[in-house]
């Protein structure tokens, strides 16, 4: 009947956001933390290495006020 396809149906759902969430749960234990940037662009990998200056922790995003005033 009807039924007979929502097994298909969650299997076909589920199976492109397993690795999405699984990339989260990987990188909490390889990294450390759960985000990985994308460090193909320039602009991307001054702003890992500015957030690791000013911070210490690239993936913790603060804002201006983590900026020393000079």
């Amino acid at each position: 009947m009807w039924y007979e396809i929502i097994p298909p149906l969650l299997l076909i759902g589920l199976v492109p956001v397993l690795p999405q969430i699984g990339s989260y749960y990987v990188n909490m234990l390889v990294l450390g933390n759960p985000m990985r940037r994308d460090m193909r662009e320039l602009w991307d990998r001054h702003m890992f290495t500015r957030d690791s200056r000013i911070d210490g922790a690239p993936w913790k995003h603060k804002g201006l006020d983590n900026i020393p005033d000079d």
